[in-house]
């Protein structure tokens, strides 16, 4: 694969002008130019800082995968769930007792195993671009790091611990574990035990039923689990408390070796977080309903569990993969998101799905003959200091669950079949209709984040697609003109006029199209600016030189208060993945397009109080319906 590029440095700038431009004031924006044209000028830092940059991406394999892993994840210290791991919600199932619920983990067990196999023989095959220069191999890491590793926290950054170093050949050599949670419990499953071949799903169903059996006759067990939903640095010197106990010392090594989470949960409550509003939910367009829990109760498990008195310490959320099986059928993953994107653990999950499908019908009860090992739950040895930290863990995260205001929005209109037959990109028209829907709640554009794959390139992973630019603007502008409207004093009636005629509305609204594909195709081409600046200030710092102007520069601070966070998180089932805000006063918003609707993952926090998932879901409607009407009129015309 080619190596990332370096682009060129005055075209980057040029590009930083263009995107802060729409999101700051004139007065800020010519003093940020100013600041801009004395860094990129011939005398400047910028140059001497690109003509390094230009020699590491010569030495290095990828020149700006560190930097950006730090900045992204493992400098930031704030906790996982919420703010950093997504959560998943798959299709639900149908359990009539413990023994479904526990043939059903073996099977996805059994599925991801397969998976593993595949990875372990380096098979997976390549996939390749399919659009912009089609058919380029796209770098394939990503997937291989979903089962090899793990996020440990550090005081002042996170490290990625890699459970099998490079050049040791399969992962599938010795013990394969996972541990299993189950009522604040961990247990390890060997699924290969010493000397054994791998177990068979009979054998696993076995296991997975003693889990649930044993675990409901414990006493309570100190929830250890809840500490990994600590601030970073706060949970760092928390597990160095814990190692200092030779048994705790063991399990938490067990556990950050072993393959993967198993979550066997107990449901939440239909009521649970019901400050978002959604009683007017037309029913066609409600999706997944299981005991009158809706799609936004099952994605709050997934991502966060709840909060400690449901399954927040059910979980271990440093670990990359958890899987999470609820008693009542609903089920999904929570990931950690620093070692690879959303698509790896979305195709993983699809193919296990698959394979699960194309199974035979499981038999209604166990084969007597099964002896295995039962599976070994771990104890810990939790002194004083260590139980303080768990208290104020578990208050912590319920003030975070409880602030959390997420909404699963099914748009009920089109989807992308309708978007495609009006010759458009449903990414590109999703990102201006969600630019659409905030302007017309707040006036104004803001710092977008959307991801863009950069996989075309050796260690590839994201760069930013930002969709608040001047094209945007403009377009918005026009859509909402016609809402200001203005007072007849006469008959005091409200009279809408209008500056932009249907015609123009749809030519801004092609400008607007046209560049958010061309920064789209920048950045999957390497050519984003994101990195690029990034890898600027890093290198600065690195090498012991004053900061850049540019980059203790409000504007700089602005542009990347990244108020939407967004990301298209395509599926082949009908599933959906959601994740929290990356700002205090800001939105996330995923969006999964389908043939006749969207389903959109909306997240924000309550106490802030500018903000609503319920306002800017009732705004996508509104806008997504004008896009329409504004586009029939091109189609009644011809």
């Amino acid at each position: 694969l080619p190596k990332l590029p370096v682009p060129n440095l005055d075209e980057t700038l040029e590009r930083y002008l263009a995107a802060v431009k729409p999101i700051v004031s004139d007065s800020q924006y010519e003093k940020t130019k100013t600041m801009v044209k004395a860094f990129g000028s011939s005398t400047g830092q910028g140059q001497r800082l690109q003509e390094k940059l230009l020699q590491l991406r010569e030495e290095q394999d990828n020149w700006a995968y560190t930097w950006w892993l730090n900045d992204m994840y493992l400098n930031n210290p704030i906790p996982l769930p919420i703010n950093s791991n997504p959560g998943m919600v798959f299709p639900p199932r149908s359990f009539r007792s413990a023994y479904d619920m526990a043939r059903f983990a073996a099977r996805i067990m059994t599925g991801i195993l397969s998976h593993k196999d595949i990875m372990d023989r380096h098979a997976i095959p390549v996939e390749r671009a399919t659009s912009r220069e089609k058919g380029q191999p796209l770098c394939m890491s990503q997937y291989y790091r979903l089962f090899t590793s793990y996020r440990q926290p550090g005081k002042t950054r996170d490290f990625i611990y890699t459970k099998i170093k490079h050049g040791e050949g399969d992962t599938n050599q010795g013990t394969e574990n996972i541990i299993v949670a189950c009522r604040n419990h961990l247990y390890v499953m060997a699924l290969k035990p010493s000397e054994k071949n791998r177990l068979t799903e009979d054998e696993m169903t076995f296991q997975f039923l003693h889990i649930l059996q044993d675990a409901s006759c414990q006493p309570l067990s100190p929830p250890v689990g809840i500490l990994t939903s600590e601030r970073r640095d706060t949970w760092a010197v928390a597990r160095e408390k814990l190692r200092q106990d030779k048994k705790n010392k063991q399990n938490l090594e067990v556990i950050e070796n072993a393959l993967l989470l198993v979550c066997l949960d107990e449901p939440l409550p239909a009521s649970f977080n019901c400050r978002t509003l959604r009683s007017d939910v037309p029913e066609t367009v409600r999706g997944h309903i299981v005991d009158s829990r809706d799609e936004t109760n099952m994605s709050h498990q997934m991502i966060h569990g709840g909060g400690s008195a449901a399954n927040s310490a059910n979980r271990w959320f440093d670990t990359t993969v958890q899987i999470i099986i609820s008693s009542d059928g609903v089920w999904g993953l929570c990931y950690e998101h620093s070692p690879s994107e959303g698509v790896a653990i979305v195709q993983l999950m699809d193919d296990v799905l698959k394979k699960c499908e194309s199974m035979p019908t499981a038999p209604d009860n166990i084969p007597s003959n099964i002896q295995c090992q039962a599976p070994q739950r771990l104890e810990w040895v939790i002194n004083q200091d260590s139980h303080q930290y768990i208290q104020d863990a578990i208050q912590n995260l319920d003030l975070m669950v409880e602030d959390l205001d997420f909404y699963v929005y099914r748009f009920p209109g089109y989807g992308k079949e309708y978007i495609k037959s009006v010759k458009c990109s449903p990414d590109a028209y999703i990102q201006l209709s969600l630019q659409l829907a905030y302007f017309r709640l707040y006036h104004k554009l803001v710092a977008t984040y959307e991801s863009a794959s950069t996989r075309r390139f050796l260690l590839g992973r994201v760069d930013c697609i930002r969709s608040a630019h001047n094209e945007t603007l403009q377009w918005v502008m026009a859509m909402c003109h016609d809402e200001s409207g203005t007072e007849d004093i006469q008959s005091g009636k409200r009279v809408t006029f209008s500056l932009y005629d249907a015609q123009q509305k749809l030519q801004l609204f092609d400008e607007a199209m046209k560049k958010q594909t061309e920064i789209m195709v920048e950045n999957i081409l390497g050519q984003g600016i994101d990195v690029h600046l990034l890898g600027l200030r890093e290198l600065a710092k690195d090498l012991g030189e004053p900061i850049p102007d540019i980059f203790q520069d409000d504007v700089y601070r602005t542009a990347n208060h990244f108020s939407l966070s967004t990301s298209q998180v395509p599926t082949s089932s009908d599933s959906f993945m959601g994740y929290g805000p990356v700002v205090p006063d800001g939105y996330g918003a995923s969006y999964n397009p389908r043939s006749n609707t969207i389903v959109f993952c909306l997240s924000a926090f309550h106490s802030c109080q500018n903000t609503s998932t319920w306002k800017l879901a009732h705004s996508l409607e509104e806008s997504l319906n004008a896009m329409k009407d504004m586009l029939s009129s091109r189609h009644t015309k011809k």
